[in-house]
């Protein structure tokens, strides 16, 4: 599975930028759309799928709310609503490969917060949450957790290293 780096910026100060992918179906807005928070320095990590996009990149035509696919590294932008909502039964197929690539993710920065915080009661904890994300099998379980650590990091490293005098 491929990823992409993606650096944007709002196009204006009266807009944001975002990114957020098409995970399936949504009973109101008719695709369900996830939306990702930036990585700590600014951007964010593209895999294969498809999204939906706002913002400048630096060199690019705007993005403005635009749907692009990812595949195999390669970018195909202004997709029309219909060919996702006609690609659902592809999107909704792909949850599996893109819940194990999460899980993967997790458990990254679950070893980057062992390693940046080493003593055995973190060591422990820290396995402890991988065993737990063994047991987790609902995707929205799984993204929540990703999300929320790829925020978090740095403050729990912070705050075991307080914690435990290292």
């Amino acid at each position: 599975m491929s990823k992409l780096g993606l650096q944007l910026s709002p196009a204006d100060s009266e807009s944001k930028c975002w990114v957020a992918e098409i995970t399936g179906a949504d009973e109101v807005y008719i695709l369900k759309r996830d939306f990702i928070p930036a990585e700590p320095e600014g951007g964010w990590i593209l895999y294969d799928g498809w999204y939906q996009l706002n913002g400048v990149v630096p060199g690019v035509t705007e993005f403005k709310k635009e749907y692009i696919r990812i595949k195999d590294g390669k970018v195909r932008r202004n997709l029309p609503f219909r060919e996702l909502v006609e690609s659902l039964d592809e999107i909704k197929a792909g949850e599996g490969p893109r819940v194990e690539r999460m899980r993967k993710e997790i458990i990254a920065i679950l070893d980057e917060i062992k390693e940046a915080a080493y003593c055995e009661p973190v060591v422990e904890g820290i396995e402890k949450q991988k065993e737990d994300l063994d047991m987790a099998d609902e995707p929205d379980q799984i993204k929540n957790a990703l999300y929320m650590l790829k925020k978090q990091k740095q403050s729990y490293i912070q705050q075991y290293r307080k914690m435990f005098n290292l």
